[in-house]
């Protein structure tokens, strides 16, 4: 028994060590990709994928033996395999094998002291809900069943069963690269077991390495640098009754205050110079990622960038108005990389004004 033990001690050592050096190799051959080409980005392209992981650590049986063992050990190693497919940014369904190591007990018979062991494994099939805290990192929830299988030996005895259990588990995902994900994760399988072999509750604590298909480096599209043109006198051609209404956009990248495009302000600029009772109303917003709280903050933060950028063209203080909307009226949904970048921006508003008020 000691001598199956260490071989199987040593099997999770190597998995283990197989999958960190894959990881590390992942990583490196995705940064030095990043380093030949300055234009591109790791980001995920698309929020449909299949994904294929392995997964090890600690399982405990709750109230594995009978009140009458000399001695219990009721926790061993574990370990894992699974596969899954996202069908959707915040949900996907995953299957998995696991193997939960073995309960070895103690119990006085017949004036001798006899030893059990029961082993359990089983495939799990579950629906998992992804919630994003930020970027790369997602809290995760899932919901399923165990088709478990399982044996008890004793010394002069033999008996195996299977049947199905509930299983519910709770989790921490980190994107390590686009197609690398480190996980954490917690999972209780209740009443696993049977009158036959006995029952026990599972409970499941794992690190996790897993590869996502087809999430291969994006790259960035670069604007070209646009040189600042500094405001100068402009001679005004015959002026209409009735100057129209103007609207402009400027985007941020993510959780920058930093303006990606500033020559559409010039034009802002010249008529607020042009017609001092001429007024701009600026509306900062966000992407949903993160808490409604902090993009409220960093709506607000963009939408003075504007204003401070303007100000050092020579508009005046006075005509310019600034407001906080946060993740309200995104242009469209936030339901990827592509759409959260255009809802990261600030709107730039000047009514149609009346020269005659001039």
């Amino acid at each position: 028994m000691y001598f199956h033990k260490r071989v199987r001690s040593l099997l999770k050592c190597s998995l283990i060590t197989f999958l960190a050096s894959s990881s590390l190799f992942a990583m490196a051959a995705e940064s030095e990709s990043v380093e030949q080409n300055d234009t591109s980005e790791l980001s995920q392209n698309d929020d449909n994928f299949f994904y294929l992981g392995a997964k090890g650590g600690w399982v405990k049986y709750q109230n594995a033996c009978e009140a009458q063992a000399i001695d219990c050990d009721a926790n061993d190693g574990a370990w894992g395999g699974f596969v899954g497919y996202q069908f959707h940014r915040n949900w996907g369904i995953e299957a998995g094998y696991n193997d939960f190591g073995q309960a070895v007990a103690n119990y006085p018979e017949s004036g001798l002291v006899n030893e059990y062991t029961g082993t359990m494994k089983g495939w799990e099939f579950s629906l998992k809900g992804n919630l994003p805290l930020t970027e790369n990192l997602d809290l995760f929830g899932k919901a399923g069943t165990l088709k478990w299988d399982g044996d008890n030996r004793g010394p002069y005895s033999y008996k195996s069963d299977d049947d199905w259990a509930p299983m519910v588990g709770v989790g921490l995902e980190y994107k390590l690269t686009p197609s690398w994900v480190a996980r954490i994760e917690y999972q209780y399988f209740d009443s696993v077991g049977s009158d036959q072999l006995g029952g026990s509750n599972i409970h499941f604590t794992s690190l996790g390495l897993s590869y996502r298909f087809g999430q291969a480096p994006a790259k960035k599209a670069v604007e070209a640098p646009v040189k600042q043109v500094e405001p100068t006198p402009v001679i005004m051609p015959p002026k209409p009754q009735i100057l129209p209404k103007i609207t402009q956009v400027v985007h941020f990248d993510f959780d920058s205050t930093v303006l990606l495009q500033t020559h559409t302000l010039v034009k802002v600029a010249e008529r607020l110079m042009n017609y001092p009772n001429a007024h701009v109303t600026l509306q900062g917003y966000t992407d949903s990622v993160g808490a409604s709280q902090y993009n409220m903050k960093l709506s607000m933060r963009r939408a003075q960038s504007v204003a401070t950028y303007l100000k050092e063209l020579g508009v005046d203080a006075s005509q310019i108005t600034v407001e906080a909307l946060g993740e309200a009226h995104p242009e469209v949904d936030n339901d990827s990389e592509e759409h959260r970048a255009n809802n990261r921006r600030v709107y730039l508003t000047l009514p149609a004004l009346n020269i005659k008020q001039k």
